[in-house]
């Protein structure tokens, strides 16, 4: 706020905001704009955080899903058809990135290659995509 006179104690100001609401058409078309960062994955890139107690070696291994609507399920998949892992997607409209630790549905590495990932959200639509991961 900027003024040319001083601020009294008889100044008062009132605000009002609307809450967040979601568009439902507008909330199908932003579909296609889901991604995953990085991609391709590197598993020696810069990207991964070095560990605070180690001067070297491996960081957090994490991929991200963004632009996510505020609830949906995100099943990934081989290119082969073999499900490798379902993550569940639950934030506020202000967060729509899902962390993923690289790790299948059995908690051990998965390997390099194509993936195909399918997000379904509820009330909203459906996307599918691809990634690459590289070792």
């Amino acid at each position: 706020i900027a003024a040319r006179k001083p601020f009294s104690h008889r100044d008062s100001f009132a605000f009002q905001t609307l809450g967040s609401v979601v568009h439902p058409q507008r909330a199908k078309s932003e579909l296609r704009n889901i991604a995953v960062v990085p991609n391709p994955y590197i598993s020696a890139s810069t990207f991964e955080l070095q560990p605070r107690t180690q001067a070297g070696g491996r960081g957090d291994r994490l991929l991200y899903f963004i632009h996510l609507p505020a609830q949906c399920t995100i099943r990934i998949y081989t290119v082969s058809g073999d499900h490798v892992v379902t993550l569940e997607h639950n934030a506020g409209l202000e967060d729509g990135s899902q962390s993923w630790d690289l790790l299948n549905k059995d908690r051990m590495d998965i390997a390099y290659g194509i993936y195909i990932f399918h997000v379904d959200a509820p009330g909203v639509g459906e996307f599918v995509g691809k990634f690459a991961v590289i070792k």
